[in-house]
C-alpha cells in the first residue's frame, strides 16, 4: 500500500466527526490519552489511527482499559488506516483485543504492539487471528473525486462507433486515452478540461475522473510542468504511473520536455504520435538520450489496436454479466 504523511491531530478530528455524525452520538476523550474515548451512549472507543500497518498502545492506556472495560457494554477497537486520498475505519471488538492482549508485542520501552494485516472488506491482528475488524466507512479526501457512475458513462462512451476514416483531432486522441485510463480502472487526468470531443461529443473535463492533479502526488519543484503533460493515469492511491503526450501536429520536442520533468517520478512516458523519424532524431539528444530507453513511442494505430481490446474486453466482460 502507499505510504503517505503521518496521521496527525487533523486526521484524528475529521475521524471523530465523521464517527459522530455517522453513529449519531458524542464522544469525550478520555484523558490524558488521545486514543480513548466514551460515547454518550456510555461505550468505550480504543481508536488508533496511522499511516503503517504497525499501531502501539502504551502501558497507562491498558491500564485505563483494564478499569473502564469492567464496565457492561460491547465496547469498540477501532482502527484508522490513512492513505493519501481516503481514510478507512475498521471495527472489531475490544473486549477480545483486552482478552488477548498476552499475545501482543511488549515494546522495550514499555506499552505493546500489533500489526495489522489488510483484507479486502476489513484488517485483522496478526498477533491476535480472532480478532476482525470489518471496513464500515472510508473517508474521502476533497481532492479525491470518487465518481462510479462518470466510470459506467465512460465505460459507454467506449460502444461509440468511429469511421474508419474518422480524421481525429488531438483532443479526440487525448479523449481516447482517458476512456482507455478509466475503464482500466486508473484515475485519469488533463489539463485541457475545456476542450471539447468531436467524436464522443464531451469535454475532457467531464470524461477525466480528476478534477485536479491528485494533492502530494507529484513534487512541487515538477508540479507546474508535468501537470500540463496532456494525459495522466494514477493508481487508486494517487500516485501518477502513466504520462501521455499527444504529438498530433505539434513538435514532439515539447512532449519529450514535459514528460522528462516526470521520469524521476518513476513513471511510464509515452509519445503518441505518427512522427516517428522525429522523435528517434528528439530522443537521442540532450537530455533526453540520458533517459533515452525510458520513452515509449506509440503510433495512432498501435493506440487504436490498444482501444479495441479494451472494447473487446468490455464486450466479453458485459456477456458474462460480470
Amino acid at each position: 500500500m502507499a505510504k503517505t504523511a503521518k496521521f496527525v491531530d487533523l486526521d484524528r478530528r475529521i475521524l471523530i466527526d465523521e464517527i459522530e455524525k455517522i453513529q449519531g452520538i458524542k464522544l469525550e476523550s478520555i484523558k490524558p490519552s488521545r486514543k480513548l474515548f466514551k460515547s454518550s451512549n456510555n461505550l468505550l472507543y480504543l481508536i488508533s489511527g496511522g499511516t503503517e500497518d504497525w499501531h502501539g498502545i502504551n502501558e497507562n492506556i491498558m491500564s485505563q482499559l483494564d478499569i473502564l472495560e469492567a464496565e457492561k457494554g460491547e465496547h469498540v477497537f477501532m482502527i484508522a488506516k490513512k492513505y493519501r486520498t481516503q481514510m478507512d475505519i475498521c471495527v472489531g471488538s475490544l473486549s477480545v483485543f483486552l482478552n488477548n492482549k498476552d499475545k501482543l508485542i511488549k515494546a522495550l520501552k514499555g506499552g505493546f504492539q500489533f500489526h495489522c494485516i489488510t483484507t479486502e472488506d476489513g484488517l485483522f491482528i496478526e498477533e491476535i487471528p480472532e480478532l476482525y475488524c470489518n471496513k464500515v466507512h472510508t473517508i474521502y479526501f476533497p481532492n479525491h473525486k470518487k465518481n462510479v457512475e462518470l466510470h459506467r458513462y465512460n465505460a459507454s462512451l467506449l460502444d461509440i462507433d468511429i469511421p474508419v476514416n474518422a480524421e481525429l483531432t488531438h483532443t479526440d486522441v487525448q479523449a481516447k486515452l482517458l476512456l482507455i485510463g478509466s475503464y482500466l480502472n486508473f484515475r485519469t487526468y488533463t489539463p485541457d478540461k475545456s476542450k471539447f470531443s468531436t467524436v464522443y461529443k464531451n469535454k475532457l473535463g467531464d470524461i477525466s475522473t480528476e478534477l485536479d492533479v491528485p494533492e502530494g502526488s507529484i513534487p512541487s519543484i515538477s508540479l507546474e510542468t508535468v501537470k500540463l503533460i496532456d494525459v495522466i493515469w494514477f493508481d487508486d492511491e494517487g500516485y501518477p504511473t502513466h504520462a501521455f503526450e499527444v504529438e498530433h501536429s505539434t513538435d514532439v520536442t515539447k512532449g519529450l520536455l514535459r514528460l522528462y520533468q516526470s521520469h524521476k517520478l518513476r513513471i511510464k512516458m509515452f509519445i503518441i504520435s505518427n512522427q516517428k523519424n522525429k522523435f528517434e532524431t528528439e530522443v537521442s539528444k540532450m537530455p533526453f538520450v540520458k533517459i533515452k530507453n525510458e520513452f515509449i513511442f506509440k503510433n495512432y494505430d498501435e493506440l487504436e489496436a490498444f482501444f479495441e481490446s479494451v472494447k473487446k474486453f468490455k464486450e466479453m466482460k458485459d456477456n458474462f454479466s460480470i
